[in-house]
């Protein structure tokens, strides 16, 4: 970021951290060499002890003082020209907010790169690469804090866009988000968070039906399908009881199989992934149903 192509003096970098986060020494040590106004902050008795980016970026955007707020994040390398070229787009009154383009390496293809991919695609809102106008950030009240950590980018965007704003696309203003490594585990955290899709649904239920959002894909549904067939089987003929088994162990395979053609990885990822696979669909369908109950049943009010 101190890399700007942009005048130092209309610059500030506010990282918010946790208390007791290393991020703190960091800033200490660079600020004698930053060009820019840098400070390092924690939330006085943050709520969500430092898990909730939503809180993170309300209390930073707080603390700003430019007419536009841009959000990164910290494992993304902003381009030089990152800050001019969104400049060159804050025009006119009816644009409330800018998506720059987040880039992927794409020089090793990895499970974890290509689960990435999706960040490159525009519409997304990904904050990792966002500009908002701060009177429009203001009058949309920041981010909902309930969606402490995903949808709560493109709840915010969407909020923007419902006050009557656009958000152009602008491929320009680039961030590279580098791949980390392998973790498997990911696929059931995912999977948790669609509870959080009834709320998006109910905040938003016009662009909900028009986005690319699916709480069940193709294969989830595939595997749910192979779930009541064995489950039938058992009851109605048990002896065919091992065939529908071997379906679903079949799916499984040409799942994994699908996943990892064509990347590089190792075979404990493989035999990790291939055993949460079959559970994804399951707690993503538990998830959601577990949504429903409490958006339609709580308190439906912001919570920004």
């Amino acid at each position: 970021v101190f890399g700007q192509a942009y005048p130092p003096d209309q610059l500030e970098i506010i990282v918010v951290a946790t208390e007791g986060d290393e991020g703190f020494a960091v800033v200490d040590r660079l600020q004698g060499e930053s060009p820019v106004r840098l400070r390092c902050v924690a939330i006085p008795g943050d709520p969500a002890h430092g898990r909730s980016p939503s809180t993170k970026r309300n209390y930073g955007a707080r603390l700003s003082n430019g007419e536009w707020i841009a959000f990164t994040d910290d494992d993304c390398v902003p381009d030089p020209s990152w800050i001019a070229a969104a400049a060159r787009s804050f025009t006119g009154p009816k644009t409330g907010a800018l998506e720059g383009h987040t880039a992927i390496p794409s020089d090793v293809s990895t499970l974890t790169s290509k689960g990435l991919r999706a960040l490159s695609q525009p519409g997304g809102y990904q904050t990792c690469n966002m500009f908002y106008r701060r009177s429009a950030f203001n009058a949309a009240g920041g981010f909902d804090r309930r969606f402490p950590f995903y949808l709560e980018d493109t709840d915010l965007a969407w909020t923007v866009m419902d006050l009557g704003y656009e958000i152009p696309y602008t491929p320009d203003a680039r961030v590279v988000h580098p791949v980390s490594a392998a973790q498997p585990l990911r696929l059931l955290d995912d999977a948790k968070r669609t509870f959080l899709f009834p709320l998006l649904r109910h905040r938003h239920p016009e662009r909900f039906r028009g986005a690319r959002l699916r709480v069940l894909r193709p294969i989830h549904r595939a595997y749910l399908g192979s779930y009541l067939l064995l489950l039938g089987t058992l009851i109605a003929a048990p002896e065919y009881a091992l065939i529908a088994l071997a379906g679903v162990v079949g799916l499984v395979g040409v799942h994994a199989a699908y996943l990892f053609a064509g990347g590089k990885f190792t075979w404990s990822e493989v035999a990790l992934t291939t055993v949460l696979l079959p559970l994804v669909p399951l707690v993503r369908t538990t998830q959601y149903l577990r949504g429903l109950a409490t958006w339609r049943e709580g308190d439906q009010s912001d919570d920004r």
